[in-house]
């Protein structure tokens, strides 16, 4: 792994060099990035934060609100026929009551996945790719507009079956970088050694960021940064809220309120993160390279997992993704 430094002070460069390069090992284990850079950053401190509301669907019509959202056809369907078909036949919006076992929400966005087999385009806007048969269908939408820093908040009711993947996540593409931050991710149900277990439906939540290099069609190099949560609650049950914080200085995952993960731009020299409480002006600290800056597109879709990871006939078709409301804060 490589690392780059970078020291601003006019004395004891050599010395302060010598340090840091004992401590990058032990310090760039814990962090999530291919470069990191030491530097010398002065760090604006943030004023209280004051949440302002500035996107939301609350799913009280009748139909979709497409001045809010569109059908993903980036996601559209696979070259190949693995995944679901993306329509939005299969989107519904209905301003009634839907109950789950513990509580209600009024006035629901419910994507479907089918099990079905359908022929079709696998990107409508390119009729030069020939049709693609597809096993099943589902959806994928994404906002109409895109948003910064702030608070992104959904609450759902995820479904439960072998092989369904729902996900709420945000992606952003400019100057040659794309970023992409998963809020949630249901999927891959597995355990240690790799074995498919039934207990884990609709437990295992993945949290991850991803950072595209863009700018060479030819050396489009992805990387993945992230973990997985294992919680004991079924999220299929009832609805619940995830919450991302987003802001110069980390990332932070909620869910129902409780901090469960968090990631930074920056870190100090132990390896900790940097956030708008603690940062020192001036202050000595690695910056990781794959922290997302992009302007983002908000997106929830129900997906269908590939491979040794496909439905079987365990999983209960047709099923839904009940989403009560989605929102946008800044501040």
């Amino acid at each position: 792994m490589q690392n780059t430094f970078f020291y601003l002070m006019s004395t004891g460069k050599k010395l302060l060099l010598f340090l840091l390069l004992i401590i990058t090992k032990s310090v760039a284990a814990q962090l999530c990035s291919g470069t990191k850079v030491i530097l010398i950053d002065t760090i604006k401190y943030y004023e209280t934060v004051n949440w302002q509301l500035v996107f939301n669907d609350d799913f009280n019509d009748s139909t979709l609100d497409l001045t809010k959202w569109n059908l993903s056809v980036a996601s559209q369907g696979s070259l190949d026929g693995t995944g679901p078909y993306a329509t939005l036949d299969n989107v519904t919006v209905s301003p009634e009551k839907f109950f789950s076992d513990y509580s209600s929400a009024q006035g629901v966005c419910r994507i479907e996945a089918k099990r079905e087999k359908v022929t079709r385009l696998p990107v409508s806007w390119n009729p030069a790719i020939p049709p693609v048969t597809y096993q099943f269908t589902s959806s994928t939408l994404e906002s109409v507009q895109q948003f910064g820093f702030g608070k992104y908040e959904i609450r759902c009711k995820i479904p439960k079956g072998k092989g369904f993947s729902p996900a709420f996540w945000l992606y952003g593409e400019k100057n040659g970088r794309g970023d992409e931050i998963d809020i949630f991710e249901f999927m891959n149900e597995r355990n240690i050694f790799g074995e498919y277990e039934k207990k884990s439906l609709s437990k295992d939540d993945q949290m991850h960021y991803h950072y595209w290099e863009k700018s060479n069609p030819l050396n489009n190099v992805g990387h993945n940064c992230g973990s997985t949560y294992k919680s004991e609650i079924d999220y299929s049950r009832d609805y619940h809220t995830f919450t991302l914080i987003w802001n110069k200085f980390t990332m932070q995952w909620y869910i129902d309120g409780v901090l469960i993960k968090q990631a930074g731009q920056w870190y100090d020299l132990t390896g900790n993160v940097i956030t708008s409480e603690n940062v020192q002006p001036s202050q000595i600290v690695f910056r990781n390279e794959w922290y997302p800056k992009n302007p983002m597109t908000i997106i929830f879709d129900f997906g269908i997992q590939s491979g040794d990871d496909l439905p079987d006939d365990s999983t209960p078709f047709p099923s839904t993704f009940d989403i009560d409301y989605i929102r946008y804060y800044s501040y």
